[in-house]
């Protein structure tokens, strides 16, 4: 028994450079430099994925959690962060990522990204509820965003029948995503531009849902009630292009 565990040991030892760290988390929550063996041993004494979720919170469509990270780091990389994902997909709101040397600090700023969130959404509300009498397109977006998309999505209107929604998700090089909503004679067109140099293939578009074309992604929808996914849908859309894109190009 104990060569089967000194054998599972060996091959959790994972080959690191001089400026790589193993942490653990103790039971006070400190994280503590240890050896290769040490962290093997520790990561086989614990449900480490559970261990590293340290407190998490939501605030309507928004997930916040605090975490210790369990995987080898440099040591310049603090061990302990704050981020924000919107629900359901958990994709990542980079505006709100911290990180932090200790427990405590990580706890002060999880309850600072906590209260920072819900001033956005109540900033985002008082805005929706002010441009609720809006006619037309940009009524109808601005409804849908506060029943759908409450947070961190902001509506700038170019007309009654153009607008703009503005969105929290990110492409590959940081730039923000941006979503056009027009009227037609059938409902809505929406886009959402990418670089024209990536190539998308039939197979790409048919999954994430919409149509590609000449850097745009398109979708186009009937009702009211299918903007706040569809506004969700484009934007998603535009942003898993520009990661595959930054992916290819980096291998």
């Amino acid at each position: 028994m104990l060569d089967r565990v000194r054998d599972i040991v060996k091959r959790l030892e994972l080959p690191v450079e001089d400026d790589i760290v193993f942490r653990i988390l103790d039971d006070d929550l400190n994280a503590v430099e240890v050896t290769k063996a040490q962290y093997a041993r520790w990561r086989l004494q614990h449900d480490v994925a559970e261990r590293a979720v340290l407190k998490e919170d939501s605030e309507e469509n928004v997930a916040i959690r605090t975490t210790f990270s369990i995987m080898p780091e440099n040591r310049t990389y603090k061990p302990f962060g704050t981020a924000a994902y919107t629900l359901p997909y958990y994709d990542l709101l980079s505006q709100y990522s911290k990180r932090y040397d200790t427990w405590q600090e990580a706890l002060r700023g999880h309850a600072i990204t906590l209260e920072q969130v819900k001033k956005d959404f109540a900033t985002a509300r008082a805005v929706d509820e002010r441009a609720a009498a809006l006619e037309g397109t940009a009524g109808a977006v601005r409804l849908a965003v506060s029943a759908g998309v409450p947070s961190l999505f902001q509506v700038h209107v170019h007309s009654e029948d153009v607008v703009t929604v503005h969105t929290p998700l990110q492409r590959a090089n940081g730039s923000g995503i941006d979503v056009s909503v027009a009227a037609t004679a059938e409902g809505f067109k929406l886009s959402g531009a990418f670089n024209p140099s990536i190539s998308v293939t039939n197979e790409l578009s048919e999954k994430l849902g919409v149509a590609v074309a000449d850097g745009m992604v398109t979708s186009y929808l009937n009702g009211e009630d299918e903007l706040p996914r569809g506004i969700i849908r484009v934007a998603q859309a535009v942003a898993r292009i520009s990661a595959l894109s930054a992916g290819e190009s980096g291998s």
